[in-house]
């Protein structure tokens, strides 16, 4: 009974004595992510997906406009100079003048006579080969020109001559070329452009230069002379004026 009693106080004990755990609960702060996004410019591509812009110059294509626009693409870093038509210099209607001979295409060889020749068409319908005309510096008359190389729902890209920084890339969503803007034409191989002389006379125009004659000219074409010349355009007389493009009539 005794041992009954002991033991009965021992569990009283400690029970009494036992330690609770008291449980507590924190809510960490919430914290808010911020996310950043980056928009990656969408590069401008041509129809075969060769990317342009201004670090790229190559173009992929054996169709005569992309074999103009790889001409001029060519003289890419050249520096300015007036009335040059080499890597040593060129200014802008040079650039156009030498890429489009490339494409056995002649125009002439200042911006303002360049501007009169193809078919004009607006901005919206622009292409990759049209020329991109200017009025630079307040001028009432067109005094610049540029070759467009790329042509997005954004933008349009044209390859030129600056007399400040050389032959470059620029696009119409600049500034200074936005209300310097002009006009857009599209060259053809008719309508008024002529072809470069080909050996065989056939269906060969010319498109005089400053200080050309007839006789000068005539001498180019294997059998035909200066009278062939006048007869063949019907001419009045000997005189010629830069631009005037010239049928070139088959041997004598």
């Amino acid at each position: 009974m005794i041992k009954y009693i002991v033991s009965l106080v021992v569990i009283v004990f400690l029970v009494s004595c036992s330690s609770s755990k008291r449980v507590v609960t924190s809510k960490s702060p919430s914290s808010k992510q911020k996310t950043h996004t980056t928009k990656k410019p969408i590069p401008s591509s041509n129809d075969d997906g060769t990317t342009i812009s201004s670090g790229s110059e190559v173009v992929v294509s054996t169709s005569v406009t992309n074999k103009i626009i790889r001409k001029a693409l060519s003289y890419k870093g050249t520096k300015y100079k007036h009335g040059g038509i080499s890597k040593k210099g060129m200014d802008c209607s040079g650039l156009m003048f030498t890429s489009f001979k490339s494409g056995n295409i002649a125009l002439p060889r200042t911006s303002i006579a360049q501007s009169k020749k193809g078919v004009r068409v607006s901005k919206a319908k622009a292409q990759k080969g049209d020329l991109v005309f200017f009025k630079t510096g307040g001028r009432r008359s067109i005094n610049h020109v540029g070759l467009v190389v790329s042509v997005d729902s954004r933008d349009v890209k044209f390859i030129h001559s600056s007399s400040s920084r050389g032959v470059m890339i620029s696009s119409l969503r600049e500034g200074y070329w936005s209300s310097a803007f002009s006009q857009v034409r599209r060259i053809k191989g008719k309508g008024g452009i002529a072809s470069i002389p080909s050996k065989d006379n056939s269906s060969a125009t010319y498109v005089v230069k400053k200080g050309d004659t007839l006789y000068a000219i005539a001498r180019k074409y294997e059998g035909v002379s200066a009278l062939n010349i006048i007869n063949h355009n019907k001419l009045s007389g000997t005189s010629l004026s830069p631009g005037m493009v010239l049928k070139i009539p088959s041997k004598g």
